[in-house]
């Protein structure tokens, strides 16, 4: 089990198929790496249409939110899932860390570009969506410049692990955030840190290189 699961509430706006295609696939990297949070979206997926039959849930937005999501999850403890295939089954040749949500998005020739001289970032391209989605890549003991940011974040970690301001975060950990808290992601010892991150807005850099780096990073040269 993930020490840091995604939010039920994220869950649940996935498995109805709600979010843009970077949020969702941070999710389904996570699921496919947490058991528990795989049990959970997929009897959301099996209960459907038959939960709302039985039970009217109302819109999420008020005050009751936290308790409709809280009753509608423990009713699915009942219900079989079917399993799924390892993850592992389809990892690509010169990926052999990504699980299988991930292998759809790489293409031959990909190939990690240096950044900043800090770390390795790999841009995908998921059309229609407005999200910067990358995989990113830290050698141990190497960080990211120190930034906040200016909307949502959502990170998953495919290998390794990294230690910021918030916690350290291994294989299958998601964050979400910390919006406009200032953090310094930095990889574990070990293997090198790998995690996708999609950012909804650019990060801004709040080391002293920041006024003159924050432009570039706007406009989404770096």
């Amino acid at each position: 089990m993930s020490r840091h699961p995604a939010p039920d509430e994220l869950l649940l706006d996935y498995a109805a198929g709600t979010l843009p295609d970077g949020p969702a696939l941070a999710v389904a990297l996570h699921v496919a790496l947490d058991p528990q949070s795989q049990r959970i979206v997929d009897r959301l997926n099996a209960v459907g249409g038959a939960l709302i039959e039985r039970e009217p849930v109302p819109a999420f937005g008020g005050e009751n939110d936290a308790a409709a999501l809280e009753r509608a999850l423990a009713r699915l403890d009942d219900l079989p899932v079917e399993p799924r295939s390892s993850a592992a089954d389809r990892r690509h040749g010169a990926f052999e860390w990504a699980p299988a949500p991930l292998v759809p998005h790489l293409r031959p020739g990909m190939h990690w570009r240096r950044v900043m001289g800090k770390f390795d970032e790999i841009r995908l391209d998921l059309p229609g969506d407005f999200h910067r989605v990358s995989l990113l890549r830290l050698e141990s003991g190497r960080g990211l410049p120190e930034h906040k940011h200016a909307g949502y974040e959502y990170t998953v970690v495919l290998q390794g692990g990294y230690t910021d301001e918030t916690g350290n975060y291994g294989v299958g950990d998601f964050a979400v955030g910390p919006g406009d808290q200032r953090h310094e992601p930095i990889a574990d010892p070990g293997e090198a840190c790998i995690a996708l991150i999609v950012v909804e807005n650019p990060i801004v850099l709040t080391g002293p290189w920041g006024r003159w780096l924050n432009p570039l990073v706007s406009r989404g040269w770096i």
